[in-house]
């Protein structure tokens, strides 16, 4: 039998407590974010074929995810993998959206260009959302611009785009 004692009462109350503050302060830091007003996403393997290459993925593979919210919060995450296991991964910190257009920048955690070590440098690229029809023309990515004085991806630098055919670009 459950003896109800004023230590239990206690112990009980503080859990309760304890449970409804985190879930307050869950949804408060949801509702300071605010809805997700553009999700920009690209995926798979470079744009080889555009630059006169037989097969896709020549290079390795480019892979983004950024959120912006209403808030004006940005997060996601980047990757570009290079040929001989170069590469990075970035923390996105920056998204400008213009119709079907999308900018990502952000800081590179780590990654390698030969004994080129990347952390903490800035990284700026393009992407373009053509459609999901097999009729419609093919998305577009940008080079990994990569340095240490890149203009803010809000500025939306007119930068080349490449088509991806076996590429998937989603800006919304």
């Amino acid at each position: 039998m459950l003896r109800i004692t004023r230590k239990r009462v206690v112990a009980t109350t503080s859990a309760l407590t304890v449970l409804v503050a985190s879930i307050l302060v869950g949804a408060t830091m949801a509702w300071a974010n605010g809805p997700v007003v553009h999700h920009v996403t690209a995926g798979g393997p470079d744009a080889c074929i555009a630059l006169g290459f037989e097969h896709p993925g020549c290079d390795a593979n480019f892979s983004l995810v950024a959120n912006q919210y209403a808030g004006g919060d940005v997060s996601g995450q980047y990757s570009d993998r290079f040929a001989n296991g170069n590469g990075f991964h970035a923390v996105v910190d920056c998204l400008a959206v213009t119709g079907n257009d999308a900018w990502i920048s952000g800081v590179i955690t780590h990654g390698r260009i030969d004994d080129i070590d990347l952390a903490g440098l800035e990284v700026l690229t393009r992407v373009r959302d053509n459609g999901t029809s097999q009729n419609d023309p093919a998305d577009q990515i940008s080079f990994s611009f990569i340095d240490t004085e890149l203009p803010d991806c809000t500025e939306q630098p007119d930068l080349p785009l490449l088509d991806t055919p076996q590429g998937q670009v989603r800006v919304r």
